[in-house]
């Protein structure tokens, strides 16, 4: 891994989890008011963009920053922006028609939109605090060497891991870290996809992003559905990445044939 995004994960996770440890105390039993738990929780939410913009500011200063916050990548790539936002939603209602098609019971809540004042600020504040780091910064960083299938892999761990301390409070069930790991991995991949695709448009990660917590099926639990919303859904994202990633697999293995038997100059 390119020690740049090493340096970029370690502030990434020390900003984030240093302002979410309050909470994690209190919900544990630490005499911390709960106002004093829960305020550091916006910062940490921003950490991996803010992780990417000091990273960026020490490799080129004002150049590096320009380069981060611009929308260098063509507009034309904008246009896959719609499917960014409906992807997360889509996987999860194919994974109910299959349920469906297999006999099963579809669950009493068909998406689980933001409902509560906390969960809309969430869903606006997590792609612009989370996507410059991770699609914005890290995987252009990530791609020329391990390419995208590898760089997918990488992003989706290291993404997961920042999720963490989240996931360990007290309430949620252990099945659900472990299906929100291969969801969020799987993603990964989908999102790389279309970061290719897009020629790298932040726009489309963030579109990504957000639709992700418009239909946040990791909530499934709260809502009494249990387990099966987040198992369909995972297992038609895994499905999808896995055809995505042999897609871009195919199209590098192209690219480096090109590349090492370019065509003659026409005469």
């Amino acid at each position: 891994m390119p020690p740049t995004v090493v340096r970029f994960l370690v502030l990434a996770y020390a900003i984030t989890w240093l302002c979410q440890l309050p909470l994690l105390l209190q919900q544990r039993g630490a005499p911390i008011p709960p106002e004093a738990a829960m305020a550091p929780l916006a910062l940490g939410a921003v950490g991996p963009s803010l992780a990417a913009a000091v990273c960026a500011w020490k490799e080129r200063g004002r150049a590096g920053l320009s380069g981060l916050f611009s929308p260098r990548r063509a507009p034309a790539g904008w246009a896959y922006a719609p499917l960014a936002l409906c992807m997360p939603a889509l996987l999860h209602l194919l994974g109910l028609a299959l349920l469906a098609l297999a006999g099963g019971s579809a669950p009493a809540t068909l998406l689980y939109a933001p409902i509560t004042p906390e969960q809309r600020g969430i869903a606006v504040l997590a792609p612009l605090g989370e996507e410059l780091g991770w699609r914005g910064y890290a995987l252009p960083r990530l791609l020329p060497a391990h390419g995208p299938v590898r760089a997918s892999l990488t992003i989706g761990a290291a993404w997961t891991l920042w999720h963490l301390p989240m996931m360990c409070l007290p309430g949620v069930p252990w099945w659900s870290i472990a299906l929100s790991a291969l969801f969020i991995t799987s993603l990964s991949v989908l999102m790389t996809a279309l970061h290719l695709a897009s020629g790298g448009s932040m726009l489309v990660a963030w579109a990504a992003h957000l639709g992700i917590h418009l239909d946040n099926v990791s909530r499934a639990h709260l809502s009494g559905d249990g387990a099966t919303p987040l198992l369909v859904t995972t297992i038609t994202a895994i499905a999808a990445a896995a055809i995505a990633a042999r897609r871009m697999q195919t199209r590098q293995a192209w690219a480096k044939a090109a590349a090492a038997h370019p065509r003659s100059p026409a005469a």
